[in-house]
């Protein structure tokens, strides 16, 4: 292939940033506080913009030290500040990115696609839980015709809420 037609088995390395935003508790008498970790960015190495690509590294989301007042959980939820940011021509959609999670422990993961307008809950620990992970593995659907190569980067934004169920 030549020209503009041989686009689609270029590398096109794209990242997802991540931002963070903590959303505050209902106040009571005890603080609420957390330890977290979470992916510091994902990125796909797509060698063909028809077929999907998974994302890498594969990632753990985790907690540690929950101390929150009541019958508080953690709720961990994550969406896109805006659609890919591309070096020229098309962009790709955030809602071609979806998660899937796995390994759940002292908590329940939750599958999802990135949106632009909403948040979509990744992952809610159990009541009484100090700690817990989830397993994250992202993936990128075929991005289509008129993408161009090079980098597209993405920036997600965490929510993190003690809440009661």
């Amino acid at each position: 292939m030549s020209g503009r037609r041989g686009f689609h088995r270029s590398l096109v390395p794209v990242v997802i940033a991540v931002g963070v935003y903590l959303a505050g508790a209902v106040a009571e008498s005890a603080p609420d506080s957390v330890s977290i970790s979470i992916p510091a960015a994902v990125g796909f190495a797509v060698t063909n913009v028809n077929a999907a690509t998974s994302g890498g590294p594969a990632g753990t989301v985790s907690f540690a030290g929950l101390n929150v007042a009541g019958s508080h959980v953690l709720r961990i939820s994550v969406k896109a500040d805006s659609n890919f940011i591309p070096p020229g021509g098309t962009a790709i959609p955030a809602s071609r990115v979806s998660w899937t999670t796995s390994s759940a422990s002292n908590g329940a993961g939750s599958n999802g696609t990135l949106s632009t307008s909403a948040y979509g809950q990744l992952f809610q620990s159990s009541n009484g839980k100090k700690s817990g992970s989830v397993s994250v593995a992202w993936s990128l659907a075929a991005p289509g015709g008129g993408i161009r190569a090079g980098a597209h980067t993405l920036t997600v934004r965490w929510k993190l809420e003690a809440i009661n169920p």
